[in-house]
């Protein structure tokens, strides 16, 4: 019985879209059209001219592409009238984030020239990023709308944007479109969906849709796959910097024992001190 109740409370258990796996599940869906459409228009200054329709160049997520080292779970498309897109979701900050955010973006902007065509047909290059961590310590804001600006403030372009939703700011009041859809984000159970999806209708829809694809199965197995390499990938970043820092710590150990040596020390008192072993402390007098 207890075997039962567990597996039922697992396919009870709601999908989260700050796992990105889950969010390219839910907005790459064809069904999901009206929804990916919703959120941009929340979220950017894209209309509803610019989102007549809208060709995602990378729908497909399947398990095995999440045990890839390499795959990309990001979604890329392109609006009605040209622009190019990047959502993605970004639950840990890293020191090569904001260069990274970069680098992606010139990268897409880039890849609409072949060599020689005219500068003048580039499209502006858009990244929508929803992250669980603060980028900016100087304000509570939870969105920012970042372009390339001179010294003097007035706008250098706006080839490249970036829009930034920050999950750990959100205000209570539900005052917005945006602020629905980040709470969207932030919801765990089934309960406070449906709470969330009395609030609007587009809500309600939204709702429907995060449910829908919570009872997949396919998608339930993606979304543990990708847990899986997550949780993969950060134990052995984080068994590599505890071998640095053992390392880092022996070294420090060596060199004070050289030092107890070159002062007279004998071994079975300097590896009392430093916690190495004879064998080794005797190994460095010698050599």
């Amino acid at each position: 019985m207890a075997q039962i109740a567990e597996h039922n409370k697992e396919e009870n258990t709601l999908l989260s879209l700050r796992l990105d796996a889950v969010l390219k599940l839910y907005f790459a869906r064809e069904e999901n059209e009206e929804q990916l459409k919703q959120f941009l228009k929340a979220t950017t200054h894209l209309t509803d001219d610019d989102l007549v329709t809208v060709k995602i160049k990378n729908p497909i997520l399947t398990k095995e592409h999440v045990l890839e080292k390499d795959f990309i779970v990001d979604i890329h498309l392109t609006s009605a009238t040209g622009e190019l897109i990047i959502i993605e979701m970004q639950m840990q900050k890293h020191d090569g984030f904001t260069r990274r955010m970069i680098a992606y973006n010139a990268r897409q902007y880039a890849s609409q020239l072949n060599r020689g065509e005219d500068y003048t047909k580039l499209k502006e290059s858009i990244s929508l990023i929803i992250t669980d961590f603060a980028i900016f310590d100087d304000t509570d804001e939870y969105y920012e709308h970042i372009l390339f600006r001179r010294k003097n403030t007035k706008i250098f372009t706006k080839a490249q944007q970036f829009y930034i939703l920050d999950l750990t700011k959100l205000p209570k009041e539900l005052t917005s479109a945006k602020l629905l859809w980040a709470r969207l984000f932030k919801v765990e159970t089934e309960e406070e969906l449906r709470v969330l999806m009395k609030e609007s209708e587009e809500m309600r829809e939204a709702g429907k849709k995060l449910l829908e694809l919570s009872a997949d199965e396919d998608a339930r197995a993606i979304a543990q796959a990708r847990k899986d390499s997550q949780w993969a990938l950060q134990n052995m970043i984080e068994a590599t910097e505890e071998r640095s820092r053992e390392e880092g710590r022996e070294e420090e150990k060596m060199e004070i024992a050289k030092n107890m040596l070159t002062d007279g020390l004998l071994p079975p008192t300097i590896s009392k001190y430093t916690n190495l072993s004879i064998e080794k402390i005797e190994k460095l007098n010698k050599n």
